[in-house]
């Protein structure tokens, strides 16, 4: 019996080889991920697209480098977190975490069913949340975010961030920690 056909590692052998069109097909299927990243970490709309087109073309440039000992994403968000990390450096700008509540407002807030009461409830305890996020340290932010919304597991984070799983999973579990403490305050009572 034939083994299934790994798309991705001929996706990424083609775009090894120079393949261009291979390429462009590669940038549709990772954009979501790399735009994931970049939009936690940078807040100005013309930095992000800039360095998401940075972030490919640093990809296209080391792709002849990449083996596939990790998965294509781990290596893929370690060039996306590290180029975003270094910008920030930089330019010494915050995290996008560190700008009020993403955006959200009750007008892009959707559902029917929600009375003005509880749009606006629910709006709070957004903003309560995005501000303890905000008091967290920048690695436990990134971490938070990769895990949560970008949805990458111990494993890929660490490979991702060069470090060990245990140490991914430490942080995550400490980031959790303060944030319970910070937003119930009964925890805080308890412990």
């Amino acid at each position: 019996m034939n083994e299934p056909v790994d798309e991705t590692g001929l996706l990424v052998g083609r775009v090894q080889a120079g393949d261009r069109q291979a390429f462009r097909v590669f940038i549709e299927k990772y954009k979501r991920l790399v735009a994931a990243i970049v939009f936690r970490m940078v807040y100005n709309a013309a930095d992000r697209e800039e360095l998401s087109q940075e972030i490919f073309l640093k990809i296209f440039e080391n792709i002849k480098d990449f083996q596939g000992s990790a998965k294509i994403s781990s290596w893929i968000g370690r060039i996306a977190s590290n180029t975003c990390i270094n910008h920030l450096r930089k330019k010494r700008l915050p995290l996008f975490a560190d700008v009020s509540a993403a955006g959200q407002t009750l007008e892009n807030v959707a559902g029917d069913s929600l009375t003005p009461e509880c749009l606006n409830e629910q709006d709070d305890s957004h903003r309560n949340l995005q501000r303890e996020i905000n008091r967290l340290p920048a690695h436990h932010r990134l971490i938070l975010t990769l895990f949560h919304f970008s949805e990458m597991n111990y494993d890929e984070i660490g490979k991702a961030l060069k470090l060990p799983a245990g140490t991914v999973k430490s942080h995550l579990f400490r980031a959790r920690q303060k944030l319970r403490e910070r937003l119930l305050p009964a925890a805080r009572e308890e412990a």
